[in-house]
C-alpha cells in the first residue's frame, strides 16, 4: 500500500497528535517525517541551546515511535524538495501536518500545496481556538487582549483525541539524513522528552497551580521548588512535548478538583497565560508585519538610540541593576528566564535605554529554549509599548521596586549575581548606595530617573508629531 505522510515540526509526540490521528484513520501505513530545513537552522536568530533540546525531543520521539513498531525518517534540505523526492520514492498519496503560524512556515507551506502532487491535510493541532474561529461582531480580528480572553473563554474547546495502533511505512530503503551538529553554548539541557513533561504538568497541575497567581511573579532561589512559581511547561509547548489540549483539560480537571475560589482563581490565573499565547499567535497570523515591525505604525518614527556599550552591558548582566543582570544571567546560563523578569529587562533595554526592541527580541530568540516567534515578539512589543496595548509607553518599569516586590530577599539576586552573594538585605536592591560598594560590581549604567524622563519625552514628541 502506498504510505501517507505525517510531517512532524513542531509536535515532538505520538500522544493526543492530530495530524498522526487522522493519518491512522486512512488505514495506510503511517511514513513519520522530520525534516531539517537549512532556512532554519542557519537563520540569525537560532539558539544552540534550543536546537539541542529540540535534537533530544526528537530522539525521544523516534524511540517513542519505535516503541509503536515504527520510526521517524529524517531528512535535511528544502522541504518542498524533499517532500517532491520522497513522493515520487514512496508514492505517498496524503500529507498531514500541523499548521505553524509564523511567516516563514505559512510561504513554506503555500508553496508546497500549490505545487506537490499530494492531498493536504493541514491540521490546527497547536491552537485550541485557531485564528479563523474567533472574531469581533464587525468579522475582524481581535486587537486588544481582554475582549479577545473573554470571547475566547465563551468558545468550545477541542478534546484530546485517542492513538490507536497505528501500521508503519518501512523507510530502511530509503537514504537517511543525520543529526545537525551543535555549537557549543555552555547550557545544561533539561531532559526533553514527551514523558517528563508530561510529568511536569502532572507534578504542577497538583500544587503549583494553586499557587500560581501569587507564585507566577515571585523571583526567589531557583534551587527551591521551581514549581512553586512557575509550571517551565513553555519548552515542552515550544516544541509540541506536550499537547495544547491535555494542559487545557489538566487545568479545568484541577479547577474542578477544589472548592476554593482562591485556587480556582489562581488555575484561572494559568489558563489566561495560556490566552496570551493564542492571542499573540493571532496577531502574528493576522498582521504578519509585526515580526520585523512596530504593531502601532506611530512608532515607526521613535527615535531609538543606540549604545554599544549600553547594549553589551544588558546582554552581559552587567548594567549595574542586580534584577536586570540576575536575569540576564538567568538567560544565558539556563537558556529561560521567569516571565515576571522578562518584563523587566525588556522594559530596562526599551524605556531606561531606549534601545530598539527588535534587538532584544533577537538577543531572546538567540538564546531561549522556549522561543517562541509569536510569544516572543508580543512580550517584547507590549514591554516596549510599541504593541497591541491601549496605553502603552507610559509603562516603565522601576527596576528598584520591582526588585523589592518580587524578589524581597535578594535571593534571587544572589543566585545569580555570586559576587552580590555577601551584600545585606538592606542595600541588595540597590548596591551603589552602601558606604562600600562590592568590588566587582558595577555601578549602574544610567540614572533610571533621567532614563524615565528621557523617555518620555521622545515618546511625546513623536505624539506631537502624529498630530501634525
Amino acid at each position: 500500500m502506498n504510505p501517507v505522510i505525517v510531517w512532524y515540526r513542531r509536535d515532538l509526540r505520538t500522544y493526543d497528535h492530530l495530524p498522526l490521528h487522522y493519518a491512522i484513520q486512512t488505514g495506510q501505513p503511517i511514513l513519520p517525517l522530520f525534516i531539517f530545513d537549512p532556512a532554519i537552522l542557519d537563520s540569525k536568530r537560532a539558539s544552540p541551546a534550543r536546537l539541542e533540546f529540540m535534537l533530544n525531543g526528537l530522539s525521544a520521539l523516534r524511540d517513542d515511535l519505535q516503541k509503536m513498531g515504527g520510526d521517524l525518517y529524517l531528512a535535511s534540505g528544502n522541504p518542498k524538495e524533499i517532500l517532491a523526492d520522497l513522493i515520487t520514492q514512496t508514492g505517498a498519496t496524503d500529507l498531514f501536518y500541523g499548521i505553524d503560524y509564523t511567516p516563514y512556515a505559512r510561504k513554506r507551506d503555500e508553496a508546497i500545496a500549490n505545487t506537490l502532487n499530494i492531498t493536504i491535510h493541514a491540521l490546527h493541532d497547536r491552537l485550541l481556538v485557531p485564528p479563523q474561529n474567533i472574531a469581533t461582531a464587525e468579522g475582524r480580528p481581535y486587537t486588544v487582549y481582554t475582549p479577545f480572553k473573554n470571547k475566547w473563554r465563551t468558545l468550545e474547546k477541542p478534546i484530546c483525541v485517542n492513538i490507536t495502533s497505528p501500521q508503519f511505512y518501512d523507510t530502511s530503503h530509503l537514504p537517511q539524513a543525520g543529526f545537525p551538529r551543535v555549537h557549543p553554548h555552555g547550557v545544561k539541557i533539561p531532559t526533553a522528552t514527551s514523558e517528563y513533561g508530561r510529568e511536569l504538568l502532572s507534578t504542577f497541575m497538583s500544587r503549583g497551580v494553586y499557587t500560581y497567581a501569587d507564585g507566577r511573579n515571585r523571583l526567589g532561589n531557583p534551587s527551591d521548588n521551581p514549581q512553586t512559581q512557575t509550571s517551565f511547561l513553555s519548552p515542552y509547548i515550544r516544541f509540541g512535548l506536550i499537547s495544547i489540549r491535555d494542559i487545557y483539560w489538566s487545568a479545568r480537571e484541577a479547577y474542578e478538583a477544589t472548592p476554593s475560589n482562591t485556587k480556582r482563581d489562581s488555575v484561572s490565573t494559568f489558563v489566561d497565560e495560556i490566552i496570551w499565547h493564542e492571542f499573540y499567535t493571532h496577531i502574528l497570523w493576522h498582521f504578519p508585519h509585526v515580526k520585523t515591525h512596530n504593531f502601532n505604525p506611530k512608532f515607526d518614527d521613535m527615535a531609538w538610540q543606540y549604545d554599544h556599550d549600553h547594549f553589551t552591558a544588558w546582554c552581559e548582566g552587567r548594567t549595574g541593576y542586580p534584577i536586570v543582570d540576575a536575569a540576564m544571567r538567568q538567560l544565558v546560563q539556563t537558556g529561560w528566564m521567569h516571565n515576571r523578569a522578562r518584563m523587566i529587562v525588556a522594559s530596562f533595554l526599551t524605556k531606561d535605554l531606549l534601545i530598539d526592541w527588535r534587538l532584544g527580541e533577537a538577543f531572546f530568540m538567540q538564546h531561549l529554549l522556549d522561543g517562541d516567534t509569536a510569544a516572543n515578539n508580543g512580550g517584547w512589543q507590549w514591554s516596549a509599548g510599541t504593541g497591541t496595548d491601549a496605553q502603552p509607553f507610559f509603562r516603565i518599569f522601576n527596576p528598584y521596586t520591582q526588585s523589592e516586590k518580587f524578589d524581597p530577599s535578594g535571593d534571587f539576586i544572589r543566585y545569580w549575581i555570586p559576587e552580590l552573594a555577601d551584600v545585606p538585605d538592606k542595600f541588595i536592591h540597590a548596591p551603589h548606595t552602601m558606604p562600600n560598594p562590592p568590588k566587582g560590581y558595577p555601578a549602574p549604567i544610567v540614572d533610571h530617573d533621567l532614563a524615565r524622563k528621557i523617555a518620555l519625552e521622545a515618546h511625546t514628541g513623536l505624539k506631537k508629531e502624529d498630530k501634525t
